[in-house]
């Protein structure tokens, strides 16, 4: 039987360059506030389940004060828009023909990466990773040099004229001889997610300037602009697998930095029957993702991007989580499918050409958001005795609860 949304009134959307909140959870897409405030109170004892996470969180944080800056100008080649503000990557998959003399066009081996496909893609990552890590390392340590550091790192890469990465992603995940962009590029900032989080808490700390911060705002405005109505933002909104909720992320994510609430949770609120229905069959299979030869890994990420767009859902009255179609299929049938892998992993049926270890982790990770989402013990079990001791460092513990 389907199962009804649950919907508070929707806030309306606000000026993007706001800066009134009552707390930087009213902006928050992925991260739980009032949970950050009880860990930041729990870490004070090395007791606490929270302090090894604590502890590397901070290690992280001190080689972050000494790495970047960062910038899509730092490449050689200049993207087809004739200047280096242009973001540009390549398919990952995509590897030179070895049939041609020049090797174009490229051919698609899947799952296996080239190593010259990256382009800024290393760039944006690893500003993304060091302004979550310097954000949060001010935050729980209340040391003003993170915040500046992460601030220093952003004027870089959306305000300075010379370094700055234009709002748009044109040439993302190019192919060579085929094309010179595709909107599944747009998974290439999947991290936004968690960067907007990352900047709403960075803006309480006095580390930004107001100008500079209502300049990061115009940047995502723009952003959120191209996203939402370029012709790769709309293909990537209607591609059949995980780039779609992965964009779906990306652009609620953003909309809740910016404000606009009425959005993210229209947007949300339509994902079960874009996709949930079409993606999950009754037994919890994700077929687009168990056609791929990392295909354990691809349902693990899938289900993460739907438990992501699912946790800014809740923040705003939209439950994705308690919904099930017609046929049986839901977030919790593709969650338990997987669980039901664990300690049998030779059983998999499809491929999984990059071994379980990681992917298994992730879905501990996700197992312990599941007990707080259907209130499962049971869940909150199987996350101790399989997983806590191997993540218990894990950065999202700081900022994510479990079962309360």
């Amino acid at each position: 039987m389907k199962k009804c949304l649950l919907f508070l009134v929707f806030l309306p959307a606000v000026s993007v360059l706001s800066c009134s909140h009552s707390s930087p959870g009213d902006r928050f897409a992925g991260w739980d506030y009032k949970h950050m405030l009880v860990v930041k109170k729990d870490i004070k004892s090395s007791s606490s389940v929270y302090y090894p996470a604590y502890i590397k969180l901070v290690e992280d944080a001190d080689e972050a004060m000494t790495s970047g800056p960062f910038s899509v100008t730092y490449k050689d080649m200049v993207p087809p828009g004739g200047t280096k503000n242009d973001y540009m990557s390549q398919g990952p998959y995509w590897w030179p023909d070895t049939t041609k003399p020049d090797g174009l066009p490229f051919i698609r081996r899947d799952g296996e990466r080239y190593p010259q496909a990256g382009i800024d893609r290393s760039q944006l990552g690893n500003l993304m990773e060091s302004v979550k890590t310097l954000s949060l390392a001010w935050f729980f340590t209340g040391e003003i040099k993170y915040a500046e550091r992460a601030a220093f790192l952003l004027k870089v890469w959306f305000l300075n004229p010379e370094t700055l990465m234009n709002p748009h992603l044109e040439y993302a995940q190019s192919i060579p001889g085929i094309t010179t962009g595709r909107g599944i590029g747009i998974i290439d900032v999947r991290g936004m997610y968690t960067l907007v989080d990352a900047i709403t808490l960075l803006e309480n700390s006095g580390a930004i300037h107001p100008d500079d911060m209502n300049g990061i705002k115009r940047w995502f405005s723009d952003f959120f602009q191209w996203l939402t109505t370029s012709k790769n933002g709309k293909d990537e909104d209607d591609y059949k697998n995980n780039h779609s909720v992965a964009y779906d992320v990306i652009v609620t994510g953003i909309a809740r930095f910016l404000g606009n609430n009425e959005y993210a949770a229209k947007k949300i609120s339509g994902m079960p029957a874009r996709r949930i229905d079409p993606m999950i069959e009754p037994d919890g299979r994700q077929p687009e993702e168990l056609i791929r030869t990392n295909a354990f890994g691809y349902s693990v990420s899938n289900l993460g991007n739907f438990f992501d767009a699912g946790e800014t859902g809740l923040k705003m009255g939209v439950d994705i989580f308690s919904y099930s179609n017609p046929e049986g299929g839901s977030l919790r049938r593709a969650l338990d499918f997987l669980v039901s892998y664990i300690g049998r992993e030779d059983d998999w049926q499809w491929q999984q050409i990059g071994g379980f270890k990681g992917s298994m982790n992730n879905l501990g990770l996700l197992i312990r958001r599941a007990a707080r989402y259907y209130n499962d013990p049971g869940y909150d079990i199987l996350w101790k005795n399989k997983f806590e001791e191997s993540m218990r460092s894990h950065w999202s513990l700081l900022v994510i609860p479990g079962l309360k």
